[in-house]
């Protein structure tokens, strides 16, 4: 049949647009209408049964699951053991803590948003597992001590960041080790 050519033709475009798109968004709309595609083609070839379930859980449940993930990927969460100016958003004079401002300018060329544990009011934000905090910060000595995942891309090209900074050292830790 010709429309089944067709949606087996743009079934194939759509696949490799799949692979090729860099912006994880629209990976998921493209996966979306992929299994669309593939579900009316089950349906032509006598399978309403499956093209229903690939409706349901192809076309609607996988994809709000990766948009859940998305969306919690844009957030780089930072635990702080320090209790100086080095992560203050103001000090006197309008200027911020050298630390806010690495961090900050990491996290707006990531296009993450910024998230300090404790905030400005000393206080922790709301239940955090180990493994949602991407970076901690304590002291030692006059050097601040930055600890992160080893396995994590960004802990690698924050490292690169802080490279010109002597009083300032990164530190990678195994996933399987516990931070203190």
């Amino acid at each position: 049949m010709m429309s089944d050519s067709l949606l087996l033709i743009i079934l194939t475009v759509c696949s490799v647009s799949i692979v090729l798109q860099k912006d994880l968004f629209k990976s998921v709309i493209l996966y979306s209408v992929f299994s669309l595609i593939c579900a009316t083609l089950y349906f032509i070839y006598s399978a309403p049964d499956v093209a229903l379930a690939e409706v349901a859980v192809g076309s609607a449940f996988i994809p709000v699951i990766f948009i859940i993930a998305i969306s919690r990927q844009k957030e780089f969460v930072v635990v702080s053991y320090i209790f100086d100016d080095f992560l203050s958003k103001e000090l006197p004079g309008g200027k911020a803590g050298t630390g806010y401002e690495l961090l900050s300018r990491f996290c707006s060329i990531y296009g993450l948003s910024l998230v300090l544990c404790p905030n400005e009011d000393g206080k922790f934000c709301g239940f955090l597992k180990i493994s949602n905090v991407d970076l901690f910060i304590s002291k030692s000595d006059e050097t601040y001590v930055i600890k992160g995942k080893s396995s994590s891309l960004l802990m690698k090209r924050l490292e690169s960041m802080l490279i010109p900074y002597d009083d300032i050292r990164v530190e990678m830790i195994s996933d399987e080790e516990i931070f203190d």
